[in-house]
C-alpha cells in the first residue's frame, strides 16, 4: 500500500474530486484519506467553480468527464479561461483515446480510468504534485 507520509509532514495534500455519482465519491474519499489525501468532493463543475471563486484551494483536480450541466471538459476550459491553472486530471469511465486527447489538448495533467484501481490512482496523483511542486 502507498501512503504518502512525506505529503503529512507539509499538512494534508488537497484533492478536490468532482463527479456526480455520490457514492463513488465518497468510495474514492475514503480510499485517498486513508493514503494521507485530503478530499473535497463537488457533485458538479459549477459547485467546483462556487468554491474556488470563495478561495477553496487544492493541489489537484480529479474531474470525471461525464457531469450534469458542464462535462468535465468544459470545466477545464473554463477553469482556464478564470486563470485558475492548478493540476486537472481526468478519473473517468469513459477511456478513449479521442476523449484523452481532447482533455491533454486542453491541458489536462492526466487522463485516468476509473478502474485503474487506488494503488494506480496514488501513484499518478503523487506524480502529477511532483510535477506541480518542481
Amino acid at each position: 500500500m502507498i501512503v504518502l507520509d512525506a505529503f503529512r509532514d507539509r499538512g494534508h495534500t488537497r484533492i478536490a474530486l468532482v463527479d456526480d455519482d455520490a457514492l463513488y465519491r465518497e468510495a474514492v474519499a475514503a480510499e485517498l484519506e486513508d493514503r494521507g489525501f485530503s478530499v473535497e468532493g463537488f457533485a458538479d463543475g459549477a459547485a467546483l467553480l462556487a468554491a474556488l471563486q470563495g478561495g477553496f484551494r487544492a493541489h489537484v483536480v480529479l474531474v470525471d468527464w461525464s457531469l450534469p450541466y458542464m462535462s468535465g471538459l468544459d470545466l477545464l476550459r473554463t477553469m482556464r479561461g478564470d486563470g485558475h491553472g492548478l493540476p486537472v486530471a481526468f478519473l473517468t469511465g469513459r477511456p478513449h483515446r479521442v476523449y484523452q486527447g481532447e482533455a491533454m489538448a486542453a491541458g489536462a495533467a492526466d487522463f485516468i480510468d476509473k478502474t485503474c484501481g487506488v494503488e494506480e490512482l496514488v501513484g499518478r496523483l503523487s506524480r502529477i504534485i511532483g510535477k506541480d511542486a518542481a
